[in-house]
């Protein structure tokens, strides 16, 4: 049997205080490949802007590797 994690549940603890990245296995379609990722953050140390410009960022690094 096969199983996949297909995301990352809050906890609410102090030992998770810090912004984190998660990912999946990497998944070959007919036209492209994906990669699953999670990424979580707090309010206080990052507002959406700011995450989103990270995860843009890592999408140009991604992109980068397959030219």
């Amino acid at each position: 049997m096969e199983c996949e994690i297909d995301g990352v549940v809050s906890v609410c603890s102090e030992l998770f205080i810090n912004p984190f990245l998660v990912w999946d296995k990497y998944r070959r379609k007919l036209f492209k490949t994906t990669l699953p990722i999670t990424f979580q953050s707090h309010y206080i140390q990052m507002n959406g802007f700011e995450a989103t410009r990270f995860l843009n960022g890592l999408q140009e690094v991604i992109n980068k590797l397959n030219t």
